[in-house]
């Protein structure tokens, strides 16, 4: 078998309609197999699947370089159309100066070889397909390439650093390179709406009960004012700003029970709080840092949807839990993609490639003596609609017949 026979039977339409099938067969067989891990996506990691998206990525290599070489032929094959083109449907009974001056206005490039003239528009429309093979070439690159990488887990109690992460892959513990510290987490959420009563501290008896939530002020008895700052509904402590006749009075502490803090100003009533609405979670907020030999050479913060990058590893909050001790821990997924790069960059060149095939279309057109050929852009009834549309718009007087 000659290359030329390799070439054609990879570039066939035939080998791209069977790989998409069977690509297509083998993923819906992995969507509705179930795994007892219940991780699906290592069914899409075998051998056989990464076989079939190779052979597809060399089907499309050899495609793209097959529509590369014709591009960069246009020029001599559409000569060489005109060279053997006897007749056409469309006659212009004018000079060729006034049909290459008219095709200039329109945007065309003109070019002369002998007696003909090759007139192309939207050159960069004619490399729109080529540009979405090429991204999809990239994409599945970064695809591939992904498997260069890692991912892996870490939790963490507020305060502790390791140095380690469990690798998913290896299922083992594996050095990162570095120290991965966890100053501080805790979630953060929506603001409460809670109620507090105001005690006299004497007897006991109830001055007022007042609903609010956090960052709103509210009046207390006695023409004092308060605005509610923070409720810590575990520790069951209502932190309050004081205030009085425009005079800040300081931090005060209202402690669930039978509890008093020592350290609040004086004030001629006992507040507690009395209840509160659960509490929604807005965001996860955790503070680290990354130390090498000791040090600390990056700090950060890692939220949902916002991620820490360091040495090219991105770290990503996901779980958190607070024990029976009042203590906070969180979990971070790790992990180093080396494809992700090619993934975005194709994802953005194959929308360059779509706006450029279907908004600037390639279009080409002949002359020989006082005959306009179509070469490429005007198949069909649309095209022939543009072709009287083009000649429509010329500025000098021509005369358009049909045989």
């Amino acid at each position: 078998m000659n290359w030329s026979k390799i070439e054609q039977l990879l570039t066939s339409l035939r080998l791209t309609l069977g790989l998409f099938c069977s690509i297509a067969l083998y993923s819906a067989v992995g969507t509705f197999q179930t795994r007892d891990d219940g991780r699906f996506e290592l069914y899409f990691q075998t051998p056989l699947f990464r076989f079939l998206i190779v052979l597809l990525a060399i089907n499309m290599l050899f495609c793209t370089i097959k529509t590369i070489r014709r591009n960069l032929q246009d020029r001599n094959r559409h000569f060489a159309t005109l060279a053997h083109a006897a007749t056409s449907s469309w006659q212009i009974s004018v000079p060729v100066d006034g049909i290459a001056a008219g095709l200039r206005r329109q945007g065309y490039l003109v070019q002369e070889e002998g007696d003909r003239l090759l007139a192309q528009r939207h050159l960069a429309g004619r490399w729109g397909s080529t540009i979405v093979h090429l991204s999809c070439l990239l994409i599945m690159a970064g695809a591939l390439s992904s498997s260069l990488g890692f991912v892996g887990t870490i939790h963490l109690y507020n305060g502790d650093k390791t140095a380690t992460y469990f690798d998913w892959s290896s299922q083992s513990d594996r050095p990162m390179g570095f120290e991965f510290r966890l100053d501080n987490f805790e979630p953060v959420y929506y603001p409460i709406e809670l109620q507090f009563v105001a005690l006299d501290p004497v007897s006991g008896q109830e001055l007022a009960t007042l609903t609010t939530r956090e960052g709103e002020s509210v009046q207390l008895p006695g023409g004092f004012s308060a605005k509610v700052l923070r409720y810590y509904f575990f520790e069951e402590d209502l932190v309050l700003n004081l205030y009085r006749g425009g005079q800040d009075l300081g931090i005060y502490h209202a402690l669930g029970g039978k509890r008093s803090a020592e350290s609040n100003p004086p004030l001629p009533m006992l507040l507690k709080p009395l209840a509160y609405r659960d509490p929604l979670v807005k965001q996860l907020r955790s503070e680290v840092s990354i130390l090498k030999g000791g040090e600390v050479v990056r700090r950060g913060v890692i939220t949902i949807n916002a991620p820490l990058v360091y040495d090219g590893i991105a770290f990503y909050q996901t779980v958190y839990n607070r024990d029976k001790f009042g203590f906070w821990s969180a979990g971070f997924q790790l992990g180093r993609d080396p494809g992700e790069p090619l993934v975005w960059f194709g994802c953005i060149t194959i929308v360059l490639g779509l706006v450029l095939a279907f908004f600037r279309p390639y279009q080409a057109l002949g002359i020989v003596g006082q005959t306009l050929i179509p070469l490429a852009g005007f198949s069909g009834g649309s095209g022939e609609t543009a072709l009287k549309r083009l000649q429509a718009d010329f500025t000098l007087e021509t005369a358009v017949s049909r045989r």
